[in-house]
Parts: C-alpha cells; structure tokens; sequence
C-alpha cells in the first residue's frame, strides 16, 4: 500500500524574468497592486524556465522528499507538456499509474511573471485539468494510508466523493482547497469536516470562516473536527486541533519565488503527521523549514528538504502553545 496519493492539477509553468517588470498601485486591484510594463511595446525577456508545476504534483515531490511511497493522480493533455509531467515525476519515484491522459485538450499551463521580490503573477489556463474528475480514476486501485487533495477546479462533488472512498478504506485525508472550491462556501465546510486535515492561508481562512484576527481563531476552534492550520506568511503559522492550538513563529527569508510556498508547507506538515501522527509541533516545523527554504531558489519543486534537514539562521522557528 501507498503512504500518500495527491490528487488535483499538474502544470506545465514557464517563467519570465524581465527587469522591465514593475509593480505599480491598483485601486481596481483586490491587493492594491499590479504588475505592469509597457502598454504596446515589445518588453525584453532576460530569461525563461519551464517547469512542472500544480498542487498535486509539488505536493507529491515533497512526500517523497520525507521517504514517503507516493503516486499522484492528475489530468493532462496527450501532448509534450503531458509527456513531461509523467516523465519528471517518473524521475522523482512517483507513482504515475492515476495520471489520466485528454485527448482532446492540453496540459495546464502557467505562465509566471516573476518579480525582484519573489511575489509572482500568474496567468492560468487550466487545460485539461478543468475537467478533471471522480469518474475517471480507478476508486478500487487508490489505496494509500493518505489522501492529500489540491485544487479540484471548484469540483466539489469529486471532494466529496475522495471522502467518501477513504473513509471506506481507512485513509486519512488532508485538503488544500483551491479558490473555485472556497466560492462554494457551505459546501466545502459539510465536507471538510470529515477530513484530518484542513490546510489554508490566512486570506482563504478569512473568507471560509467569515471572521478575522483573533475572532477567526476562536471560529475555527469551535468549528474543527480534525486539524486546521492556518499560515500567514512571514507571521509564521498556527495549528487547532482536537487537543489545543499552537502558534509557529518563523524568521523571515527573502524569497526569490513563492510559487508552491504553500504546497511545500502543507506536503510536509502533512509528511510529519504521516510519521509521528500527534506530534504537531513537529509538523508545524518540518512545514516552516520546507516552506522557507523553497522560496529562495526559483521553481516549486527546487529546495525541498528531507531527513537531512540543511542548517542556517533563517531555520529558526519557535512554537508556542495557545
């Protein structure tokens, strides 16, 4: 039996590096800021790297980073980028026998416009991802002691349905949800109640629970079932769980590319629970470290950390217990 499947998208991603690219004010923004250059001009690239990319397969890299047997289950086009996705995951030892192939539509592609300060632009097409979905995997063959689920495309029937298959197994699961899950408010929070883990950053915490601060917190607290951990950023992270909550405080990195931050953060947490499962602290570490160190190299899958844990100032993390 498998440690862990991911499930959700695989991306072909191809960055761009320009000087040219400038961040500017936005009051149309969400944030308050935009990425921009020159309106009808041509802007010179300096360099561009192509890469394999999406939560499910960032997600399995890491697990098998931490020792863990791995296979991922995906949907990419019957082309190049599809061809890649199978064989770099190959090259990393995971499982690729629940990757379903569309011939009728492309890979997913990102295109990602990467700024001096590591916070990034994307422009998405979801390709044959869009369509993924519970009808198209091999439910009696997905046997693992864990079920990790990215991104569904706002699926939420398919969600439901991974649930279900592993309560009849007797896996856990653990859920990062994407943007076009969270839009589907009450029906995400019946079905994440059922999973051991709940993995979301502060903005979507907010927006799920409908409180902030303090009071988000205490929301969630009487809300849980299984784990929820919530990350902010450089303010570090916190955990509730069943037996109380901890607070993970970390020392700042500089990032040269957040892109997959938080699948490495939530692969690894979800990676410590697989080996010591109540040990939270512990969990909350292994994805502070994972988490760090990703973002200074350029790539999600680049600088992923496993049993030999590199050492440096910015590993510094402190937990405290709420």
């Amino acid at each position: 039996m498998l440690d862990v499947i991911t499930i959700g998208s695989a991306t072909q991603d191809v960055y761009l590096f320009s000087k040219h690219f400038r961040s500017i004010r936005d009051g149309q923004s969400p944030n308050g800021r935009a990425e921009g250059f020159a309106l009808g001009s041509k802007t010179e690239v300096e360099r561009i790297l192509i890469e394999v990319g999406g939560g499910a397969t960032n997600a399995a890299a890491t697990f098998v980073h931490q020792g863990l047997r791995t296979a991922c289950a995906c949907k990419v086009g019957d082309d190049a980028a599809g061809n890649e996705v199978v064989r770099v995951l190959r090259k990393l030892k995971i499982g690729t026998r629940f990757i379903v192939r569309d011939h009728d539509d492309h890979t997913a592609l990102a295109t990602i416009f990467l700024g001096k300060d590591g916070d990034r632009t994307a422009l998405v097409y979801r390709g044959a991802s869009a369509d993924f979905t519970e009808r198209m995997l091999p439910w009696r063959q997905l046997r693992s002691r864990w079920l990790y689920i990215t991104s569904l495309g706002g699926n939420v029937r398919f969600l439901r349905h991974a649930l279900g298959h592993a309560k009849r197994i007797g896996a856990n699961v653990a859920v990062n949800p994407g943007k076009a899950e969270l839009a589907q408010r009450p029906a995400l929070l019946r079905i994440v109640r059922n999973a051991a883990v709940l993995l979301l950053n502060a903005e979507e915490a907010q927006l799920l629970f409908r409180a902030k601060g303090r009071r988000l917190q205490q929301v969630v607290a009487a809300w849980r079932k299984g784990i929820v951990v919530v990350t902010e950023g450089e303010r570090g992270a916190w955990a509730v769980t069943p037996q109380g909550a901890w607070q993970l405080r970390v020392k700042p990195v500089r990032a040269v590319d957040t892109t997959g931050a938080g699948d490495a953060f939530g692969s690894a947490f979800v990676s410590a629970l697989a080996k010591r499962p109540h040990d939270i602290p512990a969990a909350l570490r292994l994805g502070a470290i994972n988490g760090a160190s990703v973002v200074q190299v350029i790539g999600a899958k680049h600088g992923l950390v496993d049993h030999r844990i590199p050492r440096g100032p910015w590993m510094k993390v402190s937990i405290l217990r709420v």
